[in-house]
């Protein structure tokens, strides 16, 4: 699978098992990944996706990103345990503080999540980078969401 040598050439150690760890987890529920760029592949099942996952390099790792549940009318039916961890990786794309960011939506969008408004919110609106074990089991809860609600 292309995206297992993507992160086996590029991550060592506990990124590169977490990092596996999820892409297993997707592909036994179904979703396909699809490159859509050298380090950078976004996951489907009937031509949905729930996530983005990417490359950052070498040293800083991995990425989970474009969670679907914000922009998703079922998200009322999210617990209030993960609608609070969704909203701790917010991300506010950093330009107008002279930072590129690099998410396609310089200097960010204006949108609401879970009834908040964010301004500067970057495109893929949740952004977890190299996530540990307890992370990812968070982040496999909302695949299960996912799966169940939109995705089926």
């Amino acid at each position: 699978m292309e995206i297992k040598d993507v992160l086996k050439n590029n991550l060592g150690g506990e990124m590169l098992a977490n990092a596996l760890d999820i892409v297993d987890y997707m592909v036994e529920r179904g979703l396909t990944p699809i490159k859509e760029w050298d380090t950078g592949f976004r996951f489907v099942k009937n031509d949905k996706s729930p996530c983005l996952m990417f490359l950052i390099n070498r040293d800083e790792g991995w990425v989970l990103c474009d969670l679907p549940v914000v922009r998703e009318a079922e998200w009322n039916s999210i617990s209030d345990d993960l609608k609070g961890f969704i909203l701790s990786h917010i991300k506010i794309c950093s330009v107008h503080e002279g930072n590129k960011c690099g998410c396609g939506s310089e200097p960010g969008i204006s949108n609401k999540v879970f009834g908040n408004v964010y301004d500067n919110l970057c495109t893929s609106e949740i952004q977890i980078v190299s996530p540990d074990s307890a992370v990812l089991d968070k982040f496999k809860e909302i695949v299960e969401w996912w799966t169940v609600n939109i995705g089926a």
